[in-house]
């Protein structure tokens, strides 16, 4: 197998043209793309346990924890004990996150707009299937 036929570069190569992408539209914001895509998951849903909020952006927990240091310090986010059981901690948006929703979205839809456009129908359901494939397999 040549090295340009390996997955695992071709899909690099790939990321890294849309972590470019997010770079330079997140730059006025002072945002790093995980600090974005975290933000762009509460806003989908909000107030929510660290591990639901870990689970669906695909990060481990220490991972997640130096992100929100992040967000909390930069007034974004922040994290509250649940009074029932003080070992769960939500994560919450705060209203100086809240202000930024609709440019932070319009920024999230272009971007990712910007590389399915490439795709016809067709080869957007086939991409779906196959990202599927991959996620539901195990690793090796």
């Amino acid at each position: 197998m040549l090295f340009r036929e390996c997955l695992c570069f071709a899909l690099g190569k790939v990321t890294r043209q849309m972590a470019r992408a997010y770079r330079e539209r997140l730059e006025p914001y002072g945002l790093t793309q995980p600090q974005f895509f975290l933000l762009i998951a509460l806003y989908e849903e909000d107030d929510i346990p660290i591990s639901r909020l870990a689970e669906a952006v695909a990060l481990d927990k220490s991972t997640l924890t130096g992100i929100l240091d992040r967000l909390e310090r930069d007034g974004l986010a922040e994290r509250v004990p649940t009074p029932e059981d003080r070992r769960v901690v939500h994560v919450r948006l705060t209203p100086k996150a809240r202000a930024l929703e609709g440019e932070l979205r319009r920024i999230y839809e272009e971007t990712n707009r910007a590389f399915l456009v490439r795709l016809t129908d067709e080869e957007r359901r086939v991409l779906d299937r196959v990202v599927a494939k991959f996620e539901e397999t195990p690793h090796g």
